[in-house]
């Protein structure tokens, strides 16, 4: 990318010195031309005597209009058409040029990305290995009461190398048509749960239509979701 975009300003500098080279020598030779024929007509009218002898007189009298036209400036085309086409011209390609760049390093090759994906390391395309449930889940009952729903259950540590402190349970409840109900949350009953111990818990979710199922999560004292896994 960094290579690609310097050598485009290269040649974009490159393009813009070469117009300006052109324009120059365009105006140099402009100027030329008119400082020449300054300098023919200041000679032509040095070299006429003051008072022209009679006979020089009648032949000028009777030819005005061929001593006439050796003043009258010629009528040439404007040189500036043919110079504003070739500097379009180049403004043209040099547009080109920085299009076609762009778009070439906008969207990379096939080939420039198979490259990549073979010079990718072999475990980067690999999928992430889900870590280990923290959580076990050993049990899970519910009861419907007048108004609510009572969910029981017991969870076991199965992360040998930490102690969860103070496990929030949240319960979620939903109809028959998959439409949110409500929701309860409690902390379960063992608050230090080391490995290996197993707590039992007990959350209500307030209800007054009909459950059709729910869904239970746990959560770390710091917020962060912990992951379980159903041993009923």
């Amino acid at each position: 990318m960094d290579t690609t975009l310097f050598t485009v300003t290269l040649l974009s500098m490159g393009m813009a010195a070469a117009l300006s080279v052109i324009v120059w020598r365009m105006l140099r030779d402009e100027r030329q031309r008119t400082d020449a024929r300054v300098a023919v007509l200041a000679t032509m009218a040095a070299s006429t005597p003051a008072s022209p002898p009679a006979a020089e007189l009648s032949l000028r009298q009777a030819a005005p209009v061929a001593m006439a036209s050796m003043f009258e400036e010629r009528s040439e085309p404007s040189p500036w058409g043919q110079r504003f086409a070739v500097m379009g011209a180049l403004s043209l390609v040099l547009a080109s040029v920085v299009l076609f760049t762009l778009a070439a390093t906008a969207k990379p090759s096939a080939r420039g990305r198979a490259a990549e994906t073979a010079a990718s390391p072999a475990g980067a395309s690999t999928p992430a290995v889900p870590a280990p449930a923290a959580l076990e889940l050993i049990s899970l009952r519910d009861a419907r009461r007048e108004g609510a729903l009572t969910i029981t259950g017991l969870v076991r540590n199965a992360d040998p190398s930490s102690t969860l402190q103070r496990v929030t349970v949240t319960a979620y409840t939903f109809d028959d048509k998959g439409s949110f109900l409500a929701s309860g949350r409690s902390l379960i009953d063992v608050t230090v749960l080391a490995p290996k111990d197993e707590s039992p818990f007990v959350v209500t979710v307030p209800v007054s239509d009909t459950v059709a199922r729910y869904r239970i999560g746990f959560r770390a004292e710091d917020g962060r979701v912990i992951t379980h896994v159903d041993r009923r």
